[in-house]
């Protein structure tokens, strides 16, 4: 090989690698020792033991949010306002880690150790880079470990999106078990991910110490919330109120029972009974595809009308039924039109059935003959006109 070739090889290599590097975290902010924090000889430390988790996986900075610089600058924030005249025993423990962070699923960055604000703030920097999966059970099983080799009683932080964690709780009921009453968990959610879920999963947590509470970036957003975090965690008898999540909005009645809440019923009072949309109005597709005389061949014509009754049909799969009604003109004996009606019916339904797929247990054809005619039969449009299935949306049971 040339030695430019070797040139052109060495840089394209070192490009693969820089493209896939991870984008290193930004710093965190630095520590402030003028803003330390005491609470005087009147109190006592409510733990003689603290861990915290933090969340470093994939989960904790994709689709556009940083939750993790989140995470990390509310323990910045609570650190600066843990009481610097009362003593514990502390820990900093990260899950998670894209390889160029650690290989391990989880690290122990600080302690277990006498608690100082500047080291746990150090430790605390160490994350550079995020990434990997969520092995939360795994970091609980480690910090039980952590803090049973303490004596006392000892609080357990743990701060994530509460996804991808589904064996967490068990793993917590197992430490919980092992330092009973000497445990309590705290749990704070980052984002609102997945509908709430995170959330969800974070409260089952802290249910499980029965001591500890679950709470949100957003409830501890301003100092006075902090405080009160910090407080409740760390402080003995010191009257704050608890920081929980915001109550989940009442539901909102259905005065019709039709399924839909009223603050969306565009038709309020529909009947009991009625299938209806999603504005509560009730479902109606009334659909006439017309035939030649004495046929009952589907028109190219009326492919799309018969595109837009399929779609409809798919669409409101809770519907039972849609009735397929066919009918003809005046011309011919009552016998003969009752079976022509009913083969325009049934053409009608087999090509829904065959061109969209849909479950031929819905469709009910019926033929009505020349017995319901629509328009004037003494004129040759009126008795096209005659010359019909009608697709009707919505029928309860068959008749």
């Amino acid at each position: 090989m040339k030695p430019l070739h070797y040139a052109m090889t060495f840089f394209a290599l070192i490009a693969l690698v820089a493209g896939c590097a991870p984008l290193k975290q930004p710093a965190l902010q630095s520590f402030d020792p003028g803003s330390t924090r005491s609470v005087g000889s009147k109190y006592a430390p409510k733990v003689d033991n603290f861990q915290v988790i933090l969340d470093s996986s994939l989960s904790m900075n994709e689709y556009g949010s940083n939750d993790f610089v989140v995470a990390r600058d509310v323990l910045r924030r609570m650190n600066q306002g843990i009481p610097t005249d009362l003593s514990y025993n502390g820990g900093l423990r990260s899950i998670g880690h894209d390889p160029h962070q650690s290989p391990n699923p989880t690290e122990l960055l600080y302690g277990m150790t006498s608690y100082q604000q500047a080291g746990f703030h150090d430790a605390l920097g160490k994350i550079n880079y995020v990434g990997g999966s969520t092995p939360m059970a795994t970091a609980l099983q480690a910090a039980g470990k952590d803090l049973a080799a303490g004596s006392g009683k000892s609080a357990l932080i743990v701060v994530s999106d509460g996804l991808h964690m589904e064996n967490a709780p068990a793993m917590a009921e197992s430490i919980k078990g092992m330092l009973g009453d000497n445990l309590c968990i705290y749990t704070i959610a980052i984002g609102n991910e997945n509908n709430g879920a995170g959330q969800d999963m974070l409260k089952r947590l802290a249910d499980v110490g029965q001591c500890g509470f679950a709470t949100t970036d957003a409830l501890l957003a301003d100092d006075a919330s902090m405080a009160a975090f910090v407080d409740n965690v760390f402080i003995a008898g010191k009257p704050t109120p608890k920081p929980v999540a915001a109550p989940r909005p009442k539901p909102i009645g259905d005065s019709d029972g039709d399924g839909v809440t009223d603050d969306k019923d565009q038709c309020p009072n529909t009947p009991r009974g009625d299938f209806v949309d999603e504005s509560g109005c009730t479902l109606k597709l009334t659909l006439h595809i017309n035939f030649a005389h004495d046929k009952y061949d589907i028109k190219p014509e009326f492919k799309s009308d018969l595109d837009r009754a399929a779609a409809y049909i798919k669409r409101y799969s809770n519907v039972p039924y849609i009735m397929i009604a066919g009918h003809t003109d005046r011309d011919g004996t009552v016998e003969y039109n009752q079976t022509l009606s009913e083969n325009r019916a049934n053409a009608v339904r087999d090509y829904l059935i065959k061109n969209y797929g849909i479950d031929g247990k819905r469709l009910i054809a019926k033929g009505y003959g020349k017995l319901q005619p629509v328009a004037d039969n003494s004129t040759k449009e009126g008795r096209y006109q005659n010359r019909r299935v009608e697709v009707i949306c919505c029928v309860l049971k068959p008749e």
